[in-house]
């Protein structure tokens, strides 16, 4: 395990880089942050807990000086100390919508894909390959706000309008290369991309620029014999055969992605998994200064004997990284696997730290305050995902401080050993939050309020300390 781990994952060192061109607000900042990891679900004047705490947090966040990559240069910078610790990474990219609800308009905000109002934001999350798929960190984000759309003018110019509003696909390679610039050539950098990148102008880039990627294809195309990838894909025989947990899906809120993304209940997949290099062609909507062809490795990965109540797992992954022999096979589909990580994080953010339920009234608040987050976020996740992927014996003080061990083993319901694994920390902390051992693997709702309620604990405790003393 690489040794960042082996050590308690500080919140002040994640925002001791912050730019923020004042050691002041950086000061305030590391305040603030402590406050909120302490309750990372808890409104703003509850986690500051005075009057004065928290008119200062307001300042900070609307504060001119104060931007979203200011507070997270320091995070930035933590991550690629932690890549540059592993042998390679992998960077996986991934866009989701902010919804902040409410009658009235908030400054700056834009329209969402369905109803409502709020922001995108375009993340690169970096995790180390392997089934422990550790969190290493954010290294790029992107926030996007959506245009209004105009009610008047003609037919002509409010087809174009509505085609301004679609998000920019620019997005994707401005991730890899804002990852790459950053990472400095520290650590070898594969990147992971769902069916959304299924695109081949931007496959033509990474190839260009050399970068590592694996993406899902999601349509099929022309190979360069005129046939179809899916008839030339379908004819491949699987080489191998193996077993991988699917994780529950709730349904979409919004219908074109509950086309895409249909609910589904956790199971045990069995996969057939086939591969071979293809030369596919240029598409005729795509302009003549792309390369006529490009030769890629795609893996096949479907799912055999299902019941038919559940749709079948049904993966066509196009990559550069070299399908040679069965362990680099297998690879390509364990990187893609990887990309779970990054939905896991998105729930860190909504569910265990509330950013869309803060009460803030502009997009600069808005966007300061999930800089502010996003550090928290990791955090929770590293701590859910070193206790579930692989990794439940290691020792608790690789991300709780030794005063919140002592608390927790005080207050536990059930007998804790002095120096608990993560795993068995963690359901004592959801045990707090009001889990249920029978409900399953604990959520981010009742991790949250475990974790809060710790934090509470552990603040009478040094109180009582400081009395006894």
């Amino acid at each position: 395990m690489a040794s960042w781990v082996e050590r308690e994952v500080s919140v002040e060192g994640e925002f001791s880089g912050a730019m923020l061109g004042d050691g002041r607000r950086q000061a305030r900042l590391i305040k603030l942050a402590q406050a909120v990891a302490a309750e990372p679900a808890a409104s703003f004047p509850k986690a500051t807990r005075s009057h004065a705490a928290l008119e200062a947090a307001y300042r900070l966040l609307r504060n001119d000086a104060v931007s979203l990559d200011g507070i997270l240069a320091g995070h930035y910078a933590q991550t690629v100390e932690r890549a540059a610790s592993e042998a390679s990474v992998l960077a996986v990219h991934d866009t989701t919508q902010f919804e902040f609800k409410g009658e009235g308009v908030r400054e700056g905000l834009g329209p969402l894909l369905g109803h409502g109002q709020g922001f995108f934001g375009h993340f690169t999350l970096l995790v180390a390959p392997g089934e422990l798929k550790r969190p290493l960190g954010v290294i790029a984000l992107q926030a996007i706000v959506r245009p209004r759309k105009r009610s008047r003018g003609s037919k002509s110019r409010r087809s174009k309008e509505k085609g301004a509003h679609k998000l920019d696909s620019g997005r994707w390679t401005r991730g890899v290369e804002i990852a790459q610039e950053r990472l400095e050539d520290r650590c070898p950098v594969v990147h992971v991309m769902d069916r959304e990148c299924d695109s081949y102008a931007l496959w033509a880039a990474l190839i260009e620029t050399q970068r590592r990627f694996v993406v899902r294809n999601s349509r099929d195309r022309v190979v360069e014999d005129g046939v179809s990838l899916v008839d030339v894909l379908s004819s491949a025989v699987a080489i191998v055969e193996r077993e991988v947990p699917i994780s529950r899906r709730r349904e979409e809120r919004i219908h074109f992605n509950r086309r895409r993304h249909p609910a589904r209940e956790a199971r045990i997949a069995r996969l057939a998994i086939s591969a071979q290099t293809v030369t596919i062609r240029r598409p005729g909507n795509c302009v003549k200064e792309l390369p006529e062809t490009l030769t890629l490795n795609f893996v096949q990965v479907r799912e055999v004997g299902t019941s038919g109540d559940e749709k079948p797992v049904d993966w066509t992954l196009a990559t550069t990284e070299p399908i040679d022999t069965l362990a680099n096979v297998e690879r390509v589909v364990d990187n893609y696997r990887s990309r779970w990580v990054i939905e896991e994080y998105f729930k860190a953010l909504k569910t265990g730290c509330a950013f869309e339920r803060r009460q803030l009234e502009s997009k600069r608040t808005l966007f300061n305050a999930l800089g502010l987050l996003i550090p928290i976020a990791w955090r929770l996740l590293l701590i859910r995902s070193l206790s579930r992927n692989g990794a439940p014996d290691a020792s608790a003080t690789e991300v709780l401080s030794n005063s919140q061990l002592e608390v927790l083993v005080a207050t536990s319901r059930e007998p804790l050993p002095a120096m608990p694994t993560v795993q068995q920390a963690l359901l004592a902390i959801a045990k707090l939050g009001g889990h249920i051992k029978n409900n399953g693997p604990p959520g981010w709702i009742v991790l949250g309020r475990g974790l809060e309620t710790l934090f509470l604990l552990e603040q009478g405790w040094k109180a009582a300390r400081r009395c006894d003393q």
